[in-house]
């Protein structure tokens, strides 16, 4: 179980994904035009142990993080 937070300060297209290594999408949400605080919790409990990537992408780039299942 994770937590996602931020926020977003300019009205921007946003999508937010978590992949496995080899690049399977676990999860995908489109946010068009958001703007404001984003928060959500999410369960890998049923997914193998592992290493995951939560990606951000934004209208200025992309933020990648390593997520570790244990």
């Amino acid at each position: 179980m994770f937590n996602i937070s931020f926020t977003s300060e300019d009205v921007q297209d946003l999508r937010v994904r978590v992949l496995n290594l080899i690049g399977e999408e676990l999860i995908v949400e489109d946010l068009q035009q958001f703007v404001g605080e984003y928060t959500k919790q999410i369960n890998l409990k049923d997914n193998a142990k592992g290493i995951y990537l939560l990606e951000i992408e934004t209208n200025q780039g992309v933020i990648n993080k390593k997520l570790i299942l244990q």
